[in-house]
């Protein structure tokens, strides 16, 4: 067994004094060979000294800064090319506890190393560099060492002269087990890797390709089935996963997948697939808990996109510039919350309660296609593979807008003779009836209908109960707005056989059911005891047996003029009635201009006295373009093209997704205290030390998310392709060329070969992002295809492996140990995307969870077998399985995951029903096709390890098969119930003590370190 452990900040100042020792060896001379200020001195400085002598002018200590270099030679604690005379080089060596540096009371001390690296820094002039990472790569030469590969050539450069050689090849079946397991998360046997120069291809071309590269992904962008907040409910984002692995699969450039995830929605003409990305924005942890504060939520929200957009794109920590300038970078408080100005046009809200208030100006009808679930704004996503027919209808709707748009002189002289046509209508002086509710609203879903006794139109409405009967119609898409004077009515048949004892109408203003009138008995609670106008009485019941009108003037049950009704409810109390026409009776000329929009109706209004300005007679002629009689054929094309998308929906899922609308105001928030508003207001605006030129967003008013894509995207960015290509290496290597994945900044680390990183960069940039061919590049090398078995020698002179003289061992992640233990056993549901899948879970695991309580239920068909991509990602109760086995709870971005070996990742695999039953389907193909345990052995150890057992092995795990044989025949009933685990039937022509013994064995197979590591 390794001894993996869990990483910790003392490991990775380890690994630095180690890079910093290995360097100092490597030197012909000590001291004589120039010393780099990015690659030695920078880390020293920035992991002891710049959170007091730093960037961060709140925390700087004595006026200082060593991170400038003219600030610290101004104050003399560095005298260039004077050791003894710089003030930093005393106060860290002397022996006065007042004066040493650092104090103390930081906890950080200097190593001996350090404190002569500093000195011979001085000594040689103490130049100083721009940080390595904020400069634009440039490719490097490639270093002429005879290897095949760039790759292989840079590292070779890096090892010590006189050996520079790398380890041996990994065996044939480690390479294939490697490969198989390191692009798709899927062992041989399911990939049928075998010949790494023939298959690798094949592999890249694999739509489990796409799934393996989406586990980092999700990890970075915090991607989970479930809200986090509070009750940590469910919400459905599953599209989104499923964009991630095609994007993979499709190769889609890495810049487009950038603009896509943060701007889709702003793209010209967004497709399905633009939306969808844009989830991206919308899977941070939200709430809905009814006591949180709004404007908190927001702040949060905000916030952690920033985070999350620096870290997951620009490997930056925005994210400690939140209260205070950047300690060790040069970002500012103002950038921290210019960058949040950029995602303030999210169509959003802080508390998802009643509380809670989206964007000023939001409304939901102006996004057709587009509707607001309980967490903000979703769309549906239609099934795989109609995409294409989608698009067909997409390009028919834009020729059909087109041609609606078009202006003729006939529709020019048609539009001036509807118009004085209104204004002789509207001069009449007679109130007439507008229908609110018609034939048209009263046919909905659940609601009894008849044809044989209506007052108007084909149809009626029965409603009948015992007691409290309702039926609410919306009229959101289409609100009425009230004038003064007006009354409400509707037409009533209260049946004599069963009449009612109340009925009610009921009316929804603009926030709230405080609009209420009603006849009979007083027994409907709504309103119950008042004499207002949310429970006005109006008489008796009317006459039953026939037709009739009842009605109440609007400003009896509260409304006023230019009051707008949303929703009406049909509401009784007992018996049967039927409802029929429902409406309000109006003036003339407002009657005429009845449905049109409030605006449109002011300017018609307006237009009897013919004062309009061109944009109000713009306006006018735009909507008359929906009612014109010569357009009513686009109209109709259009509608068809509505049912036609409708359905080829069907069937989809919903997704949260991005839509702009009014940016909220964006200030800095002193402290981070979002109940402070005294800091300054501030718009969109990219960190000036990173875009110095200003020639990003020149001439605009105000930036956009989509400026802020197309500059994370552009080759100009100095961080975006070192981010990606770093964490690539890691998925292939075990580790980054520099190794905090998170963090390319002062805190991160020099990498052990920045000009193979700057190579890797730049050629990634200049394939078009092309992310297969870096992955292929890297692992066709011969870096990536030594062995990883260490030598002494090496062990010694290089223990960390940073110069990569052998690979990196590493357990697999935790969603492809239980791939593999499903694969081996044949039990693998290989089905790519779709809703996520339920595996076997604790019985009460979620005993915890309230508001509401929940129990989990687990799939009980295929998708119990799916892979772990698909797995629910409860956030505050993660699945045991993928929690012992270290993958994050996905709060926040995480760059790269923590590596542990502990007692409970054996009990899991020992435990967990998954492994169990995955251990018993096993067995029962070993027990059918051999007799002999060590025959079983040899195929279970080429399915699972791609090698053949050896006779320690043989002997150690057939002892174990005989025991537990013995065992099973002495219990027939303890081998029934083992074997009983999972839902996959047990064939009853196999012995059952026999399968159970065999059982054990591969449940202890499972369970070893080869199993559930890549070498």
């Amino acid at each position: 067994m390794g001894a993996w452990t869990i990483k910790s900040q003392k490991t990775q100042i380890l690994v630095r004094i180690a890079t910093t020792v290995i360097f100092l060896a490597l030197l012909s001379a000590a001291g004589a060979a120039p010393l780099s200020y990015n690659r030695d001195i920078r880390p020293i400085l920035s992991e002891n000294c710049f959170a007091c002598h730093g960037p961060d002018k709140e925390a700087r200590k004595a006026k200082m800064r060593l991170d400038v270099r003219e600030s610290a030679v101004k104050k003399e604690a560095i005298v260039p090319g004077d050791p003894e005379g710089s003030e930093m080089i005393h106060l860290i060596n002397t022996d006065d506890e007042d004066d040493l540096m650092p104090p103390a009371d930081s906890h950080k001390a200097l190593t001996a190393e350090e404190k002569k690296i500093l000195a011979e820094w001085i000594k040689q002039g103490a130049d100083y560099e721009p940080h390595w990472a904020y400069m634009k790569p440039v490719r490097p030469e490639v270093p002429n060492m005879g290897g095949g590969n760039p790759i292989d050539n840079f590292i070779l450069a890096g090892l010590k002269e006189g050996s520079r050689e790398l380890s041996a090849p990994a065996s044939p079946n480690v390479l294939a087990r490697r490969l198989s397991l390191d692009l798709t998360g899927l062992p041989p046997l399911v990939t049928g890797m075998s010949d790494p120069a023939a298959d690798l291809d094949r592999l890249l071309s694999s739509p489990h390709f796409g799934e393996r590269m989406a586990i980092y992904w999700l990890d970075l962008v915090r991607y989970a089935d479930t809200v986090g907040y509070h009750n940590d409910v469910e919400r459905d984002v599953t599209p989104y996963r499923d964009y991630v692995i095609e994007a993979f699969n499709k190769n889609k450039p890495y810049n487009e997948f950038i603009v896509q995830q943060l701007a889709g929605d702003l793209l010209e003409n967004p497709s399905v697939e633009d939306y969808v990305a844009t989830t991206f924005n919308r899977v941070n942890q939200i709430s809905g808990e009814g006591g949180i504060q709004d404007a908190e939520y927001i702040a949060k929200y905000y916030s952690e996109r920033v985070r999350t957009t620096s870290v997951a794109f620009l490997g930056s920590t925005m994210g400690c510039s939140e209260c205070h300038d950047h300690k060790f970078d040069p970002f500012t408080t103002k950038d921290f919350y210019a960058m949040e100005a950029f995602f303030a046009d999210i169509y959003e809200k802080g508390a998802y309660n009643g509380d809670g208030r989206y964007n000023e100006g939001a409304d939901i009808k102006e996004y057709p296609g587009f509707t607001l679930s309980n967490w903000g704004p979703v769309m549906q996503v239609p099934p795989s593979g109609r995409e294409e027919k989608l698009a067909e209808l997409t390009a028919e709707r834009r020729r059909l807008e087109g041609d609606l748009e078009k202006t003729t002189p006939e529709l020019r002289s048609a539009f001036g003779d509807w118009v004085k046509d209104l204004r002789a209508k509207s001069g009449a002086s007679e109130p007439q009836d507008v229908a609110i509710l018609d034939d048209e609203e009263l046919p909905l879903v659940g609601v009894e209908k008849v044809t044989d006794n209506v007052y108007s139109g084909t149809i009626a409405r029965r409603q009948k109960g015992a007691g409290l009967v309702q039926h609410i119609v919306e009229t959101d898409a289409n609100p009425v707005t009230l004038a003064a004077g007006d009354k409400l009515f509707a037409w009533v048949w209260l049946d004599p056989k069963d009449p009612p004892k109340q009925i009610m109408l009921q009316f929804h203003g603009e926030s709230a059911w405080n609009h209420r009138v009603w006849w009979g008995e007083d027994l409907i609670d709504y309103g119950k005891g008042s004499k207002k106008a949310d429970h006005f009485h109006s008489g008796e019941l009317p006459a039953l047996g026939e037709w009739v009108r009842v009605e109440v003037p609007a400003g009896s049950v509260g409304f006023s003029g230019g009051s707008k009704i949303t929703k009406m409810a049909y509401t009784q109390f007992g018996g049967t009635v039927l409802w029929d026409l429902a409406g309000r009776h109006t003036d003339t000329a407002d009657a005429v201009l009845a449905g049109f929009p409030e605006n449109v109706r002011e300017a018609l209004k307006k237009s009897n006295s013919g004062a309009l300005s061109e944009e109000e007679k713009a306006l006018i002629f735009d909507y008359y373009r929906t009612l014109a009689p010569s357009l009513a054929p686009v109209r109709a094309a259009l509608a068809m093209l509505d049912e036609q998308e409708k359905e080829l929906k069907s069937g989809g899922r919903t997704t949260l997704v991005t839509l702009s609308v009014k940016p909220r105001e964006i200030r800095v928030l002193p402290r981070g205290n979002w109940m402070d508003r005294s800091g300054e207001v501030v718009l969109p605006e990219l960190p000036g030390f990173l875009t110095a030129d200003g020639s990003l967003g020149a001439g605009k008013e105000r930036l956009s998310r989509l400026d802020l894509a197309h500059w994370i995207a552009s080759p100009d960015n100095p961080l975006t392709a070192r981010a990606f290509v770093n964490r690539v290496w890691a998925l292939f290597l075990g580790k980054g060329l520099s190794r905090d994945l998170q963090d390319l900044g002062n805190q991160g680390q020099w990498p052990t070969h920045p000009e193979l990183l700057d190579w890797l960069s730049v050629e990634f940039m200049e394939s078009g992002w092309d992310v297969k061919k870096l992955v292929k590049l890297i692992v066709t090398s011969r870096t990536y295809q030594q062995s990883s078995n260490v030598s002494a020698s090496l062990q010694e002179q290089d223990p960390y492996n940073l110069l990569y003289a052998r690979q990196n061992p590493r357990p697999v992640s935790a969603e492809f140990v239980r791939d593999n233990a499903l694969a081996v056993s044949g039990l693998l549901n290989p089905q790519v995307g779709g809703p996520s899948a339920r595996p076997y879970q604790p019985d009460g695991y979620y005993a915890q969870l309230n508001f509401p309580k929940r129990a989990y239920q687990p799939h009980n068909d295929a998708n119990q077998y799916r892979r772990g991509v698909y797995m629910h990602w409860q956030r505050s109760y993660l699945h045991p399985m993928l929690v012992a086995f270290d993958a994050p709870a996905r709060e926040e971005c995480t760059a790269s995951r923590e590596i542990s070996n502990t007692p409970l990742q054996a009990l899991n695999l020992l435990n967990d029903p998954t492994f169990v039953e995955a251990a018993r389907v096993l067995a029962q193909e070993l027990v059918a096709a051999n007799e002999q345990i060590n025959e079983r052995l040899e195929l279970a150890f080429d399915r699972l390890l791609l090698r053949r057992p050896t006779a320690e092995e043989l002997t150690l795990l057939g002892e174990l098969h005989r025991g537990q044989l013995e065992r099973y025949k002495a219990d027939p009933e303890a081998a029934k119930q083992f074997l009983g685990v999972g839902l996959a039937p047990v064939p009853d022509t196999l012995d059952p003590a026999d399968l159970a013994a065999t059982t054990a064995v591969t449940r202890a197979l499972f369970n070893l370190h080869e199993s559930i590591t890549r070498y």
